[in-house]
């Protein structure tokens, strides 16, 4: 703050601290870091809630038992690991099939990787929350006549919506907090915009 003052650091459209003539405006940062968290959840959340909800209420107790720990497994590869994956599979994926004007770098590709990234906590926290409502609810559901899926989705999800809560705010902190995946697949470019198939 003893180039710019805080105003300008909250306002400025440009980030070029390296220039000749240097910009310090955080806007380019903020909107990067909150648009690969959007795309993020809206990869992580429906499959690792849909994942939590078959574990818990559908899935045999030997087969819960082998996908669980591998999902787990999955948090921790470096996220280096992940950065390459989006930048040298999903892209090019994208560019052949979806999107092939989808430049190199992109938000996109970034945003699906962290949100493969955090479906683990998603799939994992939410599995316990829902393993922690009472067996009682489940059977009064469906001694009423409901079925598996209703009681799932009308029932159980609802008695653990804190701790599904809690796992969806667990993994929106682990996607703003990354940097990594962002830094190798979107660009080390600060780029004020809201369409993510740019850097």
């Amino acid at each position: 703050f003893a180039h710019v003052s805080r105003w300008t650091f909250l306002t400025e459209t440009g980030w070029m601290a390296l220039f000749a003539e240097p910009r310090f405006g955080i806007l380019p940062l903020l909107s990067g870091t909150l648009l690969t968290t959007f795309v993020a959840l809206l990869v992580a959340v429906p499959v690792g809630l849909t994942s939590a909800i078959y574990l818990s209420e559908f899935a045999s107790s030997r087969l819960r038992e082998v996908i669980k720990p591998a999902l787990e497994l999955l948090s921790g590869v470096p996220t280096v690991v992940y950065g390459f994956f989006a930048l040298l599979f999903v892209t090019p994926l994208l560019q052949k099939t979806i999107l092939p004007d989808l430049p190199g770098f992109n938000v996109l590709s970034a945003g699906i990787v962290i949100g493969i990234m955090i479906i683990p906590y998603i799939a994992s926290l939410s599995e316990d929350a829902l393993s922690a409502v009472p067996q009682g609810l489940r059977d009064s559901s469906l001694a009423l006549g409901a079925t598996k899926l209703e009681t799932a989705f009308k029932v159980v999800l609802p008695a653990a919506i804190s701790g599904v809560a809690a796992a969806v705010v667990l993994a929106l902190s682990r996607a703003v907090g990354e940097t990594m995946v962002v830094a190798i697949a979107a660009g080390q470019q600060p780029n004020l915009t809201l369409d993510p198939r740019e850097p």
